[in-house]
């Protein structure tokens, strides 16, 4: 049995390899139906003439065909319209979200034959497309699908169509479909437990909050001493009258404050099956969630745009749309985008790549508290901790072709509690 498992494998090899990929662009016009009607037309033309008259009869059914094969789609699609929209508007990779389309037939008969072209799958497939069931004459129908985004971006990413070639696939025809509203899907992210270290980040005294206990602020309560605790917390009165130390509960600063760049600049990425931008950007959506979690004010800086993300879902959503609306090859930038925007007054966490840091050897920054989150492309051969003649340095690394829920975490939690 085996044996002739690899026998049918074998053959199912051979007989589908491409022997000639350079003829490829000559021979595949003949997959068209229109190129074997156009073959059948002249055999029907040349054994009209040299054969039996007869032959023209053939080639006036052929000729029939072929009308009616390019006119029906054209004449089918004069009647419709089509509404589409997406249920929610945001959601993350591989998620799955749902799609209403809205069809309606303005003729008497029924449009067969119906496809949804362009904007829900990737263009790079002409073949791809969702089929619909028919609409019946004079009739609105509604159809519901699930969606489910490989990639981050915006959907539809063109205007999509309703196609139909019924019935004999020789043409086909065109109708926009209007989208009431878009789909913006956020990069793939994951739940990060830790904070960078007290002395690398700056706390902003001027908001405070009552969930969490700290040395500033209103008085929330009083507590036995713990070993740590500063005197200047005591409760003097309650000490003596209790005969122990009793310690001052206030309220702490409610955010932290830092700077999140990230380097979308195209000259700095490398593309292909491992995109070091579309890492780039789950890494950075990883920390920005993570600083989110943890009440931190975030100044996001995504090419010349800074998005401030405060305690509310509403910044962080705007923080998230503004990293899933990158585009897929990056920004072309005629200076350095990245490298420009770190901050002279907060702690900067950049998340790059080892090819923006390899160019930028030779240059000197002077900033305080920058941390280089660093994707490695393994386009650079070393990329040191501490690079010769530069002040920047990898606190975190992480390949181009790892998976970033699997050794992202790990050793960020190592670099938040590095001593």
């Amino acid at each position: 049995m085996a044996a002739v498992e690899r026998s049918l494998e074998r053959a199912h090899g051979v007989l589908n390899y491409d022997f000639c990929p350079w003829a490829n662009r000559w021979v595949y016009w003949m997959k068209h139906p229109l190129a074997c009607m156009l073959a059948a037309a002249v055999v029907a033309v040349c054994c009209g003439l040299f054969v039996n008259p007869i032959a023209f009869a053939i080639l006036g059914v052929i000729v029939s065909v072929t009308a009616l094969g390019s006119a029906w789609p054209w004449i089918t699609v004069r009647g419709l319209t089509a509404e589409a929209e997406f249920i929610q508007s945001r959601c993350r990779v591989g998620q799955s979200v749902v799609v209403r389309l809205r069809v309606t037939n303005r003729f008497p008969w029924p449009a067969w034959g119906l496809s949804i072209r362009k904007g829900f799958h990737d263009n790079t497939d002409e073949t791809g497309g969702i089929a619909l069931a028919r609409v019946n004459g004079w009739s609105e129908t509604e159809f519901e699908w699930l969606f489910t985004p490989e990639s981050r971006g915006v959907y539809p990413t063109s205007p999509p169509k309703v196609d139909t070639a019924f019935p004999f696939g020789i043409w086909h025809a065109l109708v926009d479909i209007q989208v009431r509203n878009e789909l913006v899907v956020w990069p793939q992210s994951v739940a990060l437990d830790a904070m960078p270290d007290a002395a690398e980040i700056q706390t902003r005294e001027d908001q405070l909050t009552d969930r969490r206990a700290g040395y500033c602020g209103d008085m929330l309560g009083i507590r036995p001493f713990r070993e740590g605790d500063s005197l200047r917390q005591v409760h003097w009165l309650q000490t003596a009258r209790t005969g122990r130390l009793i310690i001052i509960e206030r309220q702490s600063p409610a955010t932290c404050a830092i700077r999140l760049v990230v380097d979308v600049d195209h000259n700095r990425h490398l593309f292909g099956e491992h995109s070091s931008l579309e890492q780039t950007l789950s890494v950075a959506a990883s920390v920005l969630e993570s600083l989110h979690r943890e009440h931190a004010f975030v100044e996001l800086v995504v090419h010349e745009r800074l998005i401030p993300v405060g305690e509310s879902q509403g910044d962080l959503r705007q923080g998230l749309d503004a990293l899933a609306r990158v585009p897929v090859e990056g920004i072309r930038c005629d200076h350095s985008c990245h490298f420009d925007h770190l901050s002279h007054k907060l702690p900067t966490i950049a998340v790059t790549t080892d090819l923006a840091l390899a160019h930028h050897r030779g240059h000197h920054h002077k900033n305080i508290g920058e941390r280089y989150i660093v994707v490695r492309t393994n386009q650079v051969e070393s990329l040191e901790p501490t690079l010769p003649g530069c002040d920047c340095h990898a606190w975190v690394e992480i390949s181009v072709d790892e998976t970033v829920s699997e050794v992202f975490p790990n050793r960020w939690r190592r670099a938040c509690h590095a001593v």
